[in-house]
């Protein structure tokens, strides 16, 4: 191991030498932001056109592009800013084509063939491009959601993150939000986020924290892409969905908005498990943007401001010990009445020792965020722009028990570009950028420790999480056209910051295994953490990649590309990490011990082909790919040997079978035999997925585009945590003495995934748009789905006893969006004439979001003392199956969902039979819906009234029962999925919005 790291490190001093030299030489990176056009110039006979000029216009700015075919009659135009453009293709002796509003979306590669004619260069033909094209470049599987469905599609909360939901292979397991959708079976950290190309994603884990809604306000984007499978090799850091938003910019005419959404309980339905009363509700979303031209065709301008002032009500509930199990507590253990106080009593009866205790009480947040952004054309081949955004956010969030959390949150981002056209066949593009997330999450307890109790509602601590992050983005790419080659190469690099404090004070948490022993003070753990103060972790990703678009004949793309990544051994910035390994150093590491070894084999080969036979006149494309691809996990994965500086205590009730509470007697067998650091795999490798898929997509009439397909993936070296340092059934004893258990973090997970996908849309034209997606799949790990939903095993000694169903399986999932625009009114067929009929019967719109999916699965487990298990972790146990018994209850409702009867607990020193995630919960739909009507007053003037409903047949959207066979709440659902204000899962929420566009 020793030696593996030394060599490791060397190697790892190297690398970085050769990739700045890279960076030096040939400084690239991939294009997310922008969109390509290319294609085939012919005449009528079908021979290809070599130095034919090739052209496109920007309606909106004015830029202007020119490029000339190669002798294979090809053309290539990278780089281009998203739009509407005008395409030209001029050649002596032929007629000119002029094809209009060719609209390009973010990094989309827009084939297009021109025929010419015979004729005289002045002679033009006007040629109208399709509504909707299909892909014939490219296997990547993913979809572009535009400005038109970001605009008409009701969104509860306005967050873009929803209508990532749309994109093939998406799921959503709660709210819809950036923590709550995955793509194709794998976790939400293996997705990436950027902005402008620029890394988005949170700091610490991938996702940004729940409260920051308005991280990237709907009225700052212009459009955003989802990459879902088999994407080429210029995009990388993660295995799981590219998400890439791009910024909203100014043009040659002024234009912006102001706008008010409002919603009050007034308005609202009840929660299955509300009171009798709606919990008061009040929430304003308010917002303005604005820009235009500081120079016509040279200097632009855009701006928006946006914020949310809430106050939402809640109906909380939590089981709480009868107050006959309190009279036995306080008669047989008087030391724990600090404990037994701090429950509040309960109001209904649920069995002989649980109470349901309800309380309504009120979350509030506050929210501001702002974008500016500026683009300058030097001239036609060098532009630049800037952009800076920022979202101010604040929380208060109480608990069921009293306890409350505040959580201040103020993610930063900003971007600077240069785009350099070398020339008609090289271009050249720099990023600088910086991602930036304070964060600071103090928790007010109720009780002097936090308190576990099977069966019961968590007493909490007071505690603090402090988190300052950064990211800082070097980004490079170049484009060489090269006849029937489209090269590119690239480098990313990524610099990361994270100063954090997990646990800033003081923390100790007490553990009963079961009711008998909270009343007779029986514990069975107790662990006390020291604060930790504020660490600097530090890490460094250095990814780069080849990609070579090979146009083998007009109708047969194949993509060829190698990406390399390594990320950097994370450390401490002033090297006070502890390291610990059992076998290599027997205990702790002497300081400044790496704290794993380097990876430096991520090669990620990707292969794609996209054929459309001449035979199916092009509307028909097959597409097929395969690639490796490789991910970095959590920066949170990496902090254990930063929080093992502070004293870390535990013991059980195998090592002290009187623990009890409180606990101050017990220190002196914490610090002599209770140390229980935190630490990580030092053979660790990263996480990786080969996946593949074999799609076919048709072009149909009216502007549809649908495909079907297949979708599988493998994964390798997932997250997954053990505990160590168990006692040792043969001889009684732990192997590292001093030592209690503690957790091990390492990657040694697996996965399948396979999928049937189906998808079909249509981009808005004359007032009608449409996309759907609709997906089979089965998806199977043996360790966590991701590193912050992760799961503990059962038999640590036995990795495939876990093998299951993931925890977000979702066999059957369907998404829906539409907008359609009433023909009726002024510039239609019916009442067109513009009098007071026309005015008041047009300018009405319909739109609707609606999703499905059927039920998560539910991991079945039973409370045992560590005494009962062969080696001493009673984490995570599972149940006997009880032969021929069904698991779920006969008249199933919401309060008996499983049947007891077919669980048992096991026998001592015996693993339970039944499997993990095998019990499944309620599915669920949601239909949202809104009417807006639109009031023309002068010119591109208008005023806009909306109404939007969200559960519009208001279904009860229950979450998961309880799996805790040891619990009095056993089976029973006691919340529903989503009981936030905004977001997918709530009751049904009306909103009304009023809105200028000028």
């Amino acid at each position: 191991m020793g030696t593996r790291l030394e060599r490791g490190v060397s190697m790892r001093k190297r690398i970085a030498g050769l990739v700045m030299c890279f960076v030096v030489a040939l400084p690239l990176a991939a294009q997310v932001d922008r969109a390509s056009v290319g294609g085939t110039v012919t005449d009528a006979s079908g021979a290809v056109v070599k130095g034919a000029k090739v052209g496109a216009e920007s309606s909106g700015t004015g830029f202007q592009r020119w490029t000339v075919t190669s002798d294979a009659g090809t053309f290539h135009m990278p780089g281009l800013p998203i739009g509407i453009y005008k395409v030209t293709v001029e050649k002596e002796g032929f007629r000119s084509i002029t094809i209009d509003r060719v609209v390009l979306s973010t990094g989309e590669e827009r084939t297009i063939d021109a025929h010419l004619e015979v004729g005289g260069i002045t002679e033009e033909v006007q040629v109208s491009t399709t509504l909707e094209d299909v892909d014939r470049s490219s296997a990547e599987v993913g979809a572009v959601i535009d400005s038109a469905q970001i605009r008409e599609v009701p969104l509860n909360g306005r967050s873009f993150a929803t209508l990532m939901m749309l994109a093939p292979g998406a799921i959503n397991s709660g709210g819809g939000t950036e923590r709550d959708i995955r793509f194709n079976g794998r976790s939400r950290d293996d997705n990436n986020f950027t902005f402008d190309g620029i890394d988005a994603s949170g700091i610490q884990e991938q996702p940004q924290k729940a409260e920051a809604r308005l991280q990237i306000p709907l009225e700052s984007i212009a459009e955003f892409r989802v990459n879902t499978a088999v994407y080429t090799a210029e995009s990388g850091s993660a295995g799981g969905g590219q998400v890439n938003v791009v910024s909203r910019s100014g043009t040659n005419q002024f234009h912006g908005s102001a706008f008010e959404f409002l919603r009050n309980d007034a308005f609202d339905s009840r929660s299955p498990f509300d009171a009798s009363a709606i919990p008061p509700f009040h929430m304003n979303q308010f917002g303005a943007s604005f820009g235009g031209p500081l120079a016509k065709n040279r200097a632009f301008f855009f701006g928006n401001y946006e914020g949310i002032r809430q106050h939402l009500g809640t109906t909380l509930l939590g089981n709480v010990p009868s107050a006959s199990v309190r009279s036995q507590v306080l008669s047989t253990s008087p030391a724990l009445a600090p404990i037994v106080n701090a429950f509040p009593a309960g109001q209904t009866r649920l069995d002989a020792n649980t109470d349901l205790y309800t309380l309504q009480t009120v979350n509030t947040l506050r929210e501001d965020a702002g974008m500016a952004r500026f683009d300058y054309l030097f001239s036609n081949n060098t532009s630049a722009l800037i952009r800076y955004s920022i979202d101010n956010v604040k929380s208060t969030t109480p608990d069921v028990t009293g306890a409350i959390d505040e959580i201040t949150n103020r993610p930063q981002n900003l971007v600077l570009q240069l785009q350099h056209i070398v020339s008609p066949r090289l271009l050249n593009e720099t990023r600088f950028g910086i991602n930036r997330v304070p964060y600071r999450h103090p928790t007010i307890g109720t009780v002097p420790i936090s308190i576990s109790t099977p069966g019961y509602v968590g007493l909490i601590s007071n505690a603090l999480d402090e988190e300052v992050g950064t990211t800082f983005s070097y980004i490079d790419n170049m484009t060489m056209t090269l006849g029937r080659h489209t090269l590119k190469t690239g480098i990313d690099i990524r610099r990361i910051r994270l100063n954090n404090s997990g646990n800033a004070i003081d923390n100790a948490t007490a553990s009963f295994a079961t009711l008998a022993g909270f009343i007779r003070n029986n514990l069975d753990s107790i662990s006390d953490d020291a604060a930790e103060g504020i660490h600097g972790l530090r890490r460094t990703f250095y990814m780069g990649y080849v990609q070579d678009e090979f146009k083998v004949t007009p109708n047969l793309t194949l993509n060829l590309g190698l990406r390399y990544e390594y990320y950097s051994v994370a450390n401490e910035v002033l090297n006070r990490a502890v390291v610990v390994d059992i076998k290599g150093c027997n205990g702790v590491c002497p300081q400044g011990t790496p704290w794993y070894a380097p990876n430096t084999r991520d090669f990620g080969p990707r292969v794609g082909l996209a054929w459309a036979p001449k035979s199916l006149h092009g509307r028909t494309v097959v597409r097929t790919g395969y690639g490796i691809y490789y991910g970095p996990n959590q920066n949170d994965d990496f902090s254990d040997p930063m929080e093992s500086t502070a004293l870390r205590l535990a013991l059980s009730s195998t090592d002290v079978p009187n623990l009890s509470y409180p606990i101050a007697p017990f220190v002196s067998q914490f610090q002599s035999e209770g140390l229980s650091p935190k630490t990580i795999a030092r053979d660790r490798k990263d996480l990786s997925y080969q996946n593949w898929n074999f799609m076919l997509q048709q072009q149909l009439p009216h502007g549809f585009v649908t495909q079907v397909g297949f979708v599988g993936s493998a994964g390798h070296h997932l997250f997954d945590r053990y505990t160590v340092n168990r006692i040792d059934p043969a001889t009684g004893k732990r192997p590292l003495a001093g030592f209690s258990s503690f957790g091990l973090k390492t990657n040694d997970g697996n996965s399948t995934f396979h999928a049937l996908q189906f998808s079909m849309q249509r981009q808005l034209s004359n007032g009608f748009l449409w996309r759907t997606q609709y997906m089979w799949s089965h998806a199977i790990t043996d360790a966590s789905v991701g590193a912050g939903e992760s799961t503990a095993i059962q038999n640590m000694s036995c990795r495939a006893c876990d093998r299951s169903n993931t925890q977000f399986d979702v066999r059957h999932t369907l998404t829906m969006s539409s907008s359609y625009q009433l023909p009726i009114g002024p510039g239609h067929h019916l009442l067109g004439e513009n009098n007071a009929a026309g005015r008041i019967f047009g300018g009405w719109k319909l739109s609707g979001f609606a999703t499905a999916r059927t039920g998560l699965p539910v991991n079945i487990t039973v409370a045992r003392k560590p005494g009962d298990l062969p080696d001493g972790n009673a984490s995570a146990q599972r149940p006997d199956l009880v032969p021929g018994v069904s698991i779920y209850a006969a008249n199933q409702t919401i309060y008996n969902w499983f049947n007891p009867a077919a669980f048992a607990v096991p026998a001592k020193g015996t693993w339970g039979s039944f499997g993990r995630y095998v019990a499944r919960g309620p599915g669920y739909y949601e239909i949202d819906g809104a009417v807006e009507k639109r009031f023309p007053l002068a010119e591109s003037r208008s005023i806009s009234f909306r109404a939007e409903a969200f559960n519009l047949l208001n279904h009860p959207i229950y979450g998961n029962p309880s799996g805790n066979t040891s619990s009095g709440s056993f089976g029973r659902i006691t919340s529903i999925l989503n009981a936030g204000a905004t977001g997918t899962g709530t009751p049904r929420r009306l909103q009304f919005a009023l809105r200028l566009d000028f």
